[in-house]
């Protein structure tokens, strides 16, 4: 299995919780920690990951979880798939290694690692604590259809102003997972493009804490 890694932070020795951040195309793990390091001050005791994808872009550097040339939803969902199985390892030896289990597991996921949090978040065996996905849409619906082993809370969080993935998606996500049997909390924020905002953040931080502390 291909190995991952990235940049970690945790501002608590006691550690209760992970926190698994996926970053967009073309960025990196690096770009992402940034975000990690103003949610962590609100969640002293979550240990923050941000790994890098596996595969280097072909063009414009960064890293990609899967290829973006060829955009058919076949090819798109084999591409999530085969990522989502890199992320399941990955976190798997992560949790063995801090000896937690899926209840203290949260994933947050911008664009294209939205994308990929939905998905391996539905794929594991256990359902994690919370899944936040930011900017991001759930590819392939009817095809996950069949790899779906479990149903997490899920904050989905959407710019109506986005120009890379089209606020269409937002409803379409929201109203289509609920039919898989996910409980959605969603938030379209107006006037905003392509990125996290304080207002994404401050959303995020509220969903994952309740969460945590429900279970």
């Amino acid at each position: 299995m291909i190995e991952i890694n990235g940049p970690e932070i945790c501002l608590s020795g006691d550690r209760k919780n992970v926190i698994v951040c996926l970053h967009g195309w073309g960025a990196s793990g690096d770009s992402f920690i940034h975000v990690a390091k103003i949610m962590s001050k609100f969640l002293p005791y979550s240990h923050f990951i941000a790994p890098n994808a596996p595969f280097v872009r072909k063009t414009g550097g960064g890293y990609q979880w899967f290829g973006l040339e060829n955009r058919a939803e076949e090819i798109l969902y084999n591409g999530v798939k085969h990522a989502a199985s890199i992320v399941n390892c990955f976190i798997d030896k992560k949790l063995k290694e801090m000896g937690l289990n899926d209840t203290q597991l949260s994933l947050i996921g911008f664009s294209q690692g939205a994308m990929l949090a939905i998905h391996a978040s539905l794929t594991r065996v256990q359902p994690c604590s919370s899944v936040v996905a930011y900017s991001g849409r759930f590819i392939a619906p009817s095809q996950v259809t069949m790899d779906i082993k479990s149903t997490p809370e899920m904050c989905i969080i959407h710019g109506d102003a986005d120009d890379v993935v089209p606020f269409s998606c937002f409803d379409l996500s929201v109203q289509t997972l609920k039919k898989h049997g996910v409980n959605i909390e969603a938030h379209a924020i107006h006037a905003l493009g392509h990125i996290i905002n304080d207002d994404g953040i401050k959303l995020g931080v509220e969903f994952i804490k309740r969460n945590f502390c429900l279970k």
